[in-house]
């Protein structure tokens, strides 16, 4: 006799613990208007993440957009007690991939086709290309070397640190001033402040009393 296929339980399991990263697959909720920047987010290469597939924390190794967390907590924005999608037949693919008995098909595609935001955002938008200044002066590769030297003593690298962090906050008072981005909407367009995103920019800012002030999380 053959298995039955693995169905979704509905059970909301899943659903508070995150939403799903996205895929090209769903570029087609997002012509449709289901999904907008203001529901995503991004996580940056090199941003400290969970991985549910391998288990731990570590840098993502690639750019990952995906559904924004509801305000003050962890659970999908599209979850709603005490067990429902609002987007349960627009789900993304990750969704619908998932199911708790057989995760094999999620970590399986878990980095396979992943959306970016020129996916989203198309070749020629000057957002794009906003984003892409944005990610080359503020790279978090780059930044944990130098907060790792930061650490060790090292000055220069400590203003380096600084200066990105600069960098940063002004990239975040010229879009909603220039470019019409709402707050809401700055998670998609630059991920979280340098400070939330890699934690070893607080330690480095602290180090030596270079740059007291604490980067707004």
């Amino acid at each position: 006799m053959h298995e039955a296929a693995p169905t979704c339980r509905r059970c909301g399991a899943c659903c508070r613990q995150g939403g799903p990263s996205l895929s090209r697959e769903d570029l087609p909720l997002l012509a449709a208007g289901i999904l907008a920047p203001a529901t995503l987010m991004v996580l940056r290469r090199g941003e400290h993440v969970t991985d549910n597939v391998a288990g731990g924390v570590g840098p993502a190794p690639v750019e990952l957009v995906r559904l924004r967390p509801a305000q003050g907590g962890r659970g999908c924005l599209f979850f709603r007690e005490p067990d429902a999608c609002a987007i349960h037949e627009n789900r993304p693919r990750q969704c619908r991939d998932l199911f708790c008995d057989a995760p094999q098909a999620v970590a399986d595609a878990y980095l396979e086709g992943r959306l970016s935001r020129r996916d989203i955002l198309g070749e020629a938008s000057p957002l794009a290309a906003l984003c892409d200044a944005h990610e080359a002066e503020t790279d978090l590769v780059r930044l944990a070397a130098l907060c790792r030297r930061a650490l060790g003593g090292d000055a220069a690298a400590r203003e380096a640190v600084a200066q990105a962090v600069r960098l940063d906050a002004a990239y975040r008072e010229l879009l909603p001033a220039r470019a019409g981005v709402t707050e809401e909407e700055l998670p998609f367009y630059l991920g979280r402040p340098l400070a939330r995103a890699l934690p070893a920019v607080r330690a480095a800012l602290g180090c030596g009393g270079l740059y007291n002030k604490a980067p707004s999380a």
